[in-house]
């Protein structure tokens, strides 16, 4: 809350609530005494934006100091409104509220306001309030001081269209309290054969039976907000499992694609008409052989009949078909997969298929 102090002058003091290091460094918030200077004002909007700047951050930001800060503004822009608007004419219709002249890169045009403000002045000064605050990342644009101006012209609509509304009583409707007592005495109504219920249920909704009944009143609409809260709540996280789906999706593409770059990478020698290819192959949970603790798969490509064959003892063609986890007919299970014996060539074509080579 606003501190409010009073000087031995009689002048009227706003206390400010302390900052943090990374605010004060901005602007030193300082008691403002009498009518607040144009400076303090800007001061105190200027601080608060390098709050909400970091209201993402939750080490930095404080809500409580938010609210300390809105209640400090109004308490300021209220002392401008008092000196500038005597009290003694609140909220006749004589007052005058003039607002800042806009720029042209600002949209609509403000004009005098005269008497109580309209909801079509207070909307176009709150219009006109929005879009100079946005132009505050367009540091060009932006000014401080018309800011500044128009958010004391916005409270000044405000305030006064708040003064009339609460001096004529238009908080409240007058037919509101007659409904309220009608629906007190329909539950009651197969028990007004006896006079003494009667009377006694008149005298409860005089002294203010209607307070359950606005209770239950508000129930429902509470009710229904629950219910649309929880729909929303499904609605998003039906959304968010939607996005991780299509995610993952992309992921298992990307992985696939980099699966496939790395199994065509090889070493290539030539002499004469033999050529000699090293590989390093991935299997299907993406391991690479040498993680396995395999030696580089190598296979010989013989450019006379255009053959290929596989150039490994019969031990590391067992391995690579169980690494690959293929061919199980071909290994006998123990410590060490064993080739069975006359399996190296049917085995030799399985691995080099597996690897995307095949003979014409």
């Amino acid at each position: 809350m606003t501190l409010i102090q009073v000087s031995r002058s009689g002048e009227t003091v706003l206390i400010p609530p302390c900052l943090p290091d990374y605010l004060s460094a901005i602007h030193d918030l300082k008691p403002i005494m009498g009518k607040p200077a144009d400076e303090d004002v800007k001061s105190i909007h200027t601080v608060m934006r390098a709050l909400n700047a970091v209201a993402h951050v939750p080490t930095l930001y404080d809500h409580d100091l938010a609210i300390r800060l809105s209640q400090h503004l109004f308490g300021v822009q209220m002392a401008v409104y008092r000196v500038t608007y005597s009290t003694t004419i609140l909220p006749g219709d004589r007052s005058v509220y003039v607002p800042p002249a806009l720029p042209s890169h600002i949209p609509g045009i403000l004009r005098e306001v005269v008497g109580v403000p309209s909801e079509e002045e207070i909307k176009l000064a709150h219009g006109a309030l929005r879009s100079a605050e946005n132009l505050v990342i367009s540091p060009h644009l932006f000014d401080a001081n018309l800011s500044m101006k128009l958010s004391q012209h916005f409270f000044n609509l405000q305030f006064a269209r708040y003064m009339h509304d609460s001096a004529a009583g238009c908080f409240v409707s007058e037919s509101e309290p007659e409904e309220l007592q009608t629906t007190v005495a329909q539950p009651n109504q197969g028990a007004q054969k006896d006079p003494s219920v009667v009377h006694e249920n008149s005298e409860l909704g005089r002294e203010g039976q209607s307070i359950p009944l606005v209770a239950e009143a508000e129930q429902a609409p509470h009710d229904q907000e629950s219910s649309e809260l929880v729909q929303l709540g499904e609605t998003i996280v039906k959304a968010i499992k939607d996005v991780a789906s299509e995610s993952k999706d992309v992921l298992d593409n990307m992985n696939r694609v980099l699966m496939l770059i790395k199994r065509d990478q090889s070493t290539v020698g030539c002499v004469d008409k033999y050529y000699q290819v090293f590989k390093n192959p991935l299997n299907q949970e993406g391991i690479a052989a040498s993680e396995y603790g395999l030696p580089q798969l190598r296979y010989e490509y013989i450019n006379d009949g255009y053959r290929y064959h596989l150039w490994m003892s019969s031990d590391h063609i067992a391995r690579y078909l169980k690494f690959f986890g293929i061919g199980s007919d071909m290994i006998q299970d123990g410590e060490e997969p064993k080739l069975i014996n006359g399996k190296e060539g049917e085995a030799g074509k399985l691995i080099l298929a597996q690897l995307g080579v095949t003979r014409p």
